[in-house]
């Protein structure tokens, strides 16, 4: 078991890393076709004559926080400022442009020369781009609809949280999730894209930061605690401490503190990547499995805006695609649908597995009627046969009585399988103390008549003594071997060996029988599960169901073996009682 999850967790890293690896070259190819670069030289844009497609403009330098060139056109062009998110100040021939707008700023350009200067924070996350004057407006109108578009998108979520929260039964998941989509779309009028909201509400350059940093710690802390609480994910307290007031603010300060640094940048991501797998994998969760692919989705969603960022920072051309779409809120929309989309799914598998258990407690108490009802009848059956198989009967009646014996006895057996099923969990047997050795002694003996079933005990020197209600002993071994034999079309040989390990005893029921598939060793211990070879077989597949509530009742354990033809091998752990 260890094995599978160590190979579990080098598979979802490598997955990760694959991932990541695979977008990068998506988006190096994306921007390799989008873009229409046009070059300054020498601080200069000169420029005859420039169509209506959209150029970024290229090698522009920063000296002492400032980047300034010159424009020379024979038209009538705009330029617009590109991810104004920090504070800046435009000269334009000398002259500071005003502007409502901090998300971007539209520069017009007369024919002749006209010199732009731009100061201010983090120069190198802003863009030139560059077209004719009817074209940019085309190109913003564009980018507006864009933007309100995915503004609508989190509304539409935020009102189904709403609905949700009154009518929908998990109020807290919902509630969750309805904070951070409220976050994401605070977070997307701060971008200040829809510049009427964000002046309505107050939002500026100056705030910007303020509300930034904190949506985005929302943002990244809130789904971890939603997906959690929707897979039943447990850490310890010290681990989830860890997470959540170190890890997750790490990765949130490391943003903008290596945003200017690429390989810093990188480095630190893998760090905290690394120490967030490790927490997960190893703070003693309850489902590793289902924790690992939170948080890869997660660290996936996050990562795949700014790969791009970190590569128009590394030196490549900004794509035009930049210019339509605000990076970070795109980031934060594909953030939202992916939780949302696993969110969705879970509800989606939970309704299906709870029609399933309706139908199964449907199936559940007709059987459990019919095995009270039935009861009685096969006992009156089996009596009579037995009295009829104790006269004076030609051979043929005498045989034809011995078939309905064996019959009644399969079915017999049926019936205390469904009756002890459905029992077990308001019973409560005493358990007594009992001699290994002796036990199985009597097992061998009662299959010694059975000329077709072959039962094999290897007894070790040492006995032990088991602290367990004999009958429930006896009905696992004999259920184990009886489904052995059933299941065996050939020479039909069941082995029982047993060794001492510590404080427990391991019991081996093994079988040359038919064996089992991978898909069918993880279902076997199911109620009224039967392997698609095993349909005309008699049985209704709730002999193993019992086994192992039997076993676990005695505080023990039962695993399972087995190949395709080649066997079945289950292994009772049971603890040792004292004398």
């Amino acid at each position: 078991m260890r094995k599978n999850k160590t190979k579990r967790i080098i598979q979802y890293i490598l997955l990760f890393v694959l991932l990541i690896m695979s977008m990068k070259l998506l988006l190096h190819n994306i921007n390799n076709v989008t873009t229409h670069p046009i070059e300054l030289k020498d601080g200069i844009l000169s420029v005859k004559e420039i169509d209506n497609n959209l150029y970024v403009i290229n090698g522009a330098r920063q000296n002492n926080g400032t980047q300034k060139f010159t424009v020379r056109t024979d038209q009538n062009l705009s330029i617009v400022v590109h991810n104004l998110a920090y504070p800046h100040n435009i000269y334009v021939d000398g002259q500071v442009m005003l502007s409502s707008n901090y998300a971007y700023k539209i520069i017009p350009i007369s024919k002749g020369e006209t010199s732009i200067k731009l100061s201010g924070t983090n120069l190198e996350q802003t863009s030139f781009f560059v077209s004719q004057t009817e074209a940019i407006k085309d190109y913003l109108e564009l980018r507006i609809l864009i933007n309100a578009f995915l503004l609508f998108i989190h509304l539409m979520v935020l009102i189904g949280c709403l609905f949700n929260l009154y009518y929908g039964k998990n109020k807290m998941v919902t509630l969750l999730f309805f904070v951070f989509v409220l976050s994401s779309i605070i977070k997307g009028i701060n971008l200040g894209e829809l510049s009427i909201i964000s002046s309505a509400i107050g939002m500026n350059e100056n705030t910007y930061n303020v509300i930034d940093g904190i949506t985005t710690a929302i943002n990244n802390i809130l789904p971890m605690y939603v997906l959690m609480l929707l897979f039943d994910i447990e850490l310890k307290k010290i681990y989830m401490v860890l997470l959540g007031l170190l890890i997750i603010p790490l990765a949130v300060f490391s943003q903008d503190i290596f945003s200017q640094i690429q390989i810093g940048h990188t480095i630190f991501s893998s760090i905290v990547l690394l120490l967030t797998l490790f927490i997960i994998g190893y703070g003693y969760v309850k489902r590793k499995n289902a924790a690992l692919q939170i948080i890869i989705l997660r660290s996936v969603f996050l990562v795949l805006a700014s790969s791009y960022l970190n590569m128009v920072r590394s030196g490549l051309s900004i794509s035009n695609m930049a210019f339509f779409f605000n990076y970070a809120y795109l980031g934060a929309t594909i953030y939202l649908m992916g939780i949302l989309s696993i969110v969705i799914s879970f509800y989606v598998k939970y309704n299906r597995e709870l029609a399933s258990k309706e139908k199964e407690y449907e199936r559940i108490m007709l059987l459990k009627g019919l095995g009270h009802d039935l009861k009685h009848s096969v006992l009156t059956a089996k009596l009579n046969n037995q009295y009829l198989a104790e006269c004076d009967l030609k051979m043929d009646e005498k045989e034809s009585v011995m078939f309905a014996l064996q019959a009644l006895g399969r079915l017999d057996n049926m019936i205390v399988n469904i009756n002890d099923y459905f029992n077990m969990q308001s019973i409560k047997a005493e358990n007594e103390k009992i001699s290994l050795k002796n036990c199985l002694r009597r097992i061998e003996e009662s299959y010694k008549k059975q000329v077709d079933n072959i039962l094999i005990v290897k007894y070790s020197d040492k006995d032990c003594i088991l602290n367990i209600n004999p009958d429930y002993f006896y009905r696992i071994i004999d259920n184990l071997a009886d489904n052995a034999f059933k299941y065996n079309d050939g020479q039909k040989v069941v082995t029982i060996t047993y060794k001492i390990s510590g404080s427990q005893v391991l019991i081996d029921v093994e079988d040359n029988g038919r064996g089992l598939d991978e898909k069918e060793i993880n279902k076997v211990f199911d109620i009224f599960y039967r392997g698609e070879e095993n349909r005309t077989t008699d049985g209704l597949g709730i002999g193993l169901s019992v086994v192992k509530q039997l076993v676990e009742s005695s505080a023990g354990e039962i695993l399972v073996q087995s190949k395709k033809n080649s066997g079945t091998k289950f292994t009772i752990k049971l603890p040792i009682g004292k004398l």
